[in-house]
């Protein structure tokens, strides 16, 4: 059945993939589509922390830790809202999505290395297994509210994740 995080982990990979292709990509000026969908999704998968991992995450390991990954989240969006004032190729542009997928890879890595396996031994089965559903669930209505304002990114990140194989 895999990990209650499977979700999050899947998502992680895929961001981490769409900037990768970004960033090797010589010619910025021509990837606002690409930023702006990479963009959208990063703003599902933090709202799907924020609305499921994070309440998790304050009953398991407090106040303090939830807001350090909230600090990340909020520079995130800094970072995202100035790449999208910015024109791409301009060189402060460039310097944003760089410190955003800096930001990005460090903040997966710290919660995929610490924070879930923490949080996965800390739960008992059943509680697991209700987080792996809220996750799900949650994701779909992010989905759903997505497209019900057609915002593209219809994408490997945003198709139905099979927990049976």
């Amino acid at each position: 059945m895999g990990s209650p995080f499977d979700i999050l982990i899947e998502q992680h990979r895929e961001l981490e993939e769409r900037f990768e292709r970004l960033v090797s990509d010589a010619d910025f000026e021509d990837a606002r589509g690409e930023v702006a969908e990479l963009l959208e999704l990063l703003r599902l998968h933090s709202r799907l922390e924020e609305r499921c991992f994070y309440p998790l995450l304050m009953q398991v390991e407090g106040r303090d830790r939830t807001l350090q990954e909230a600090e990340d989240h909020l520079t995130m969006r800094e970072l995202m809202d100035e790449l999208e004032d910015l024109p791409p190729g301009h060189p402060e542009w460039q310097a944003r999505l760089f410190a955003l997928e800096d930001l990005v890879v460090a903040h997966f890595q710290e919660e995929e290395n610490a924070i879930l396996p923490r949080l996965a031994k800390a739960l008992d089965p059943l509680q697991l297994d209700e987080i792996r559903r809220d996750l799900s669930a949650t994701r779909e209505e992010l989905l759903a509210r997505t497209q019900a304002f057609h915002i593209p990114g219809r994408g490997p990140l945003l198709e139905s994740l099979r927990w049976d194989g």
